[in-house]
């Protein structure tokens, strides 16, 4: 693997911090559609979104520490 320049590590490090705030609104908007009673179907949907962003964080938390 080619070694990350600072800005190249500071930018993944910037980004996964969005990642994760991402996560934490889009589970959040997972419980407020529930008490909406909103179709399971659409709650799928986002849920494949949360764990897409989960796998993203992994995979730069990952590249971060150099096991990728």
């Amino acid at each position: 693997m080619a070694e990350l320049t600072l800005n190249g590590t500071k930018g993944l490090e910037m980004t996964r911090e969005e990642v994760i705030d991402l996560g934490f609104k889009a589970d959040a908007l997972i419980r407020k559609a529930q008490c909406r009673e909103v179709n399971q179907d659409v709650l799928d949907l986002v849920q494949d979104v949360v764990e897409k962003l989960t796998e993203a964080d992994n995979l730069i938390t990952d590249i971060l520490e150099g096991n990728y």
